[in-house]
């Protein structure tokens, strides 16, 4: 696609309200959403989960996030010309993976860790795609700039919860390490301490990559780059939010506000991506989208809410629990190819 052609599309990729509301504030809508059901941790003293958090708050949030894991499905099986690309990588490879889980439970547990620290690079990546997607309808190449980007997001999206656990008071130090960091008693036990000692380099590594970011950018736009204004939004808002959060709520009301702007992007970039696909699917004429609206919104989601409540009620049967994690670690994976901003198919 020639630059030219690329000036004269509208910066928004549905409409400007409905971008502002689902990508670019929708940080400030899980803000607020805590803000609103979540005790500051200075009031409660809590600075792991605060008792105070209504327990239908972390119902939801779970369950939010578990059904826009299941969306992917609707991309990667539901749409014809996307499965017919990759058959191998959505039927016989998940097979595969299933059963050394059950077999293995060694590469089970293995892959639990590897699905916790893939799903932060997951969510961070997201943040990154809306910002490149951004910047391509102003006309720039999907190559210059990713690297910065991708370091930025980083800096706005999971920097500031890091942070947030060097301020662990010592009491919570080790169950915090564990329970949010999958690491092992014995290396906290060993190594834990050092976690204060970070706080310094990680603030001086946030305000020197800021500064490194804007020079490099600034290079790029001497250059002829025009750095798009709906991509600066959408890094600024996400970046104010992610450290409002993590300096005023707990860490786990810090994962409940990362899981609920994630999964209100995702659902929202399904729809508007899939919409061909399901028109094409169930009959029904894209001109008008109402009936496909009510297929993904009355059909769809609801159906994958069901499949979330399942996992939420069976995560603790084995054999089961391996499929749930399975479907994470896809979520993961398929979006990683399917949606590709550089290889432009998005």
């Amino acid at each position: 696609m020639s630059t030219e052609i690329a000036k004269k599309k509208t910066w928004y990729l549905n409409s400007k309200l409905t971008d502002l509301l689902f990508i670019i504030c929708c940080p400030l809508l899980a803000l607020l959403a805590v803000v609103l059901f979540c005790e500051p941790r200075l009031k409660n003293g809590a600075f792991l989960y605060g008792n105070d958090t209504p327990y239908w708050f972390s119902i939801g949030a779970t369950l939010l996030t578990h059904m826009h894991v299941l969306l992917v499905f609707t991309r990667s099986h539901l749409n014809k010309e996307i499965f017919s690309r990759f058959k191998y990588r959505f039927t016989l490879i998940p097979l595969i993976i299933l059963l050394s889980m059950w077999i293995s439970p060694l590469f089970f547990a293995a892959l639990s860790v590897l699905g916790l620290y893939w799903d932060e690079w997951h969510s961070l990546m997201q943040t990154f795609g809306f910002g490149r997607i951004y910047d391509g309808r102003v006309g720039n190449s999907p190559l210059p700039g990713r690297k910065l980007d991708m370091g930025l997001c980083f800096v706005v999206g999971l920097l500031p919860h890091l942070i947030l656990l060097t301020y662990l008071p010592n009491s919570q130090r080790n169950e915090g390490l564990i329970k949010y960091l999958e690491l092992s008693e014995g290396m906290v036990n060993r190594f834990g301490w050092i976690l204060e000692f970070a706080r310094m380099p990680l603030y001086l590594f946030a305000a020197g990559y800021l500064i490194f970011y804007i020079y490099s950018y600034k290079k790029l736009i001497d250059q002829g780059y025009e750095y798009s204004k709906a991509k600066f939004a959408l890094f600024a808002v996400t970046g104010t939010a992610t450290v409002l959060t993590a300096s005023f709520f707990t860490v786990a009301d810090g994962i409940f506000f990362g899981n609920i702007y994630h999964a209100l992007q995702y659902v929202f970039i399904v729809f508007i991506t899939e919409r061909p696909s399901l028109s094409s699917l169930t009959g029904l004429k894209q001109k008008n989208n109402s009936g496909v609206n009510l297929i993904y919104f009355l059909v769809i989601v609801p159906f994958m809410f069901v499949i979330a409540g399942l996992r939420q009620m069976t995560a603790h049967i084995e054999y089961l629990a391996a499929f749930w994690l399975l479907t994470s670690l896809l979520h993961f994976w398929f979006d990683g190819f399917i949606w590709s901003v550089r290889r432009q198919d998005v």
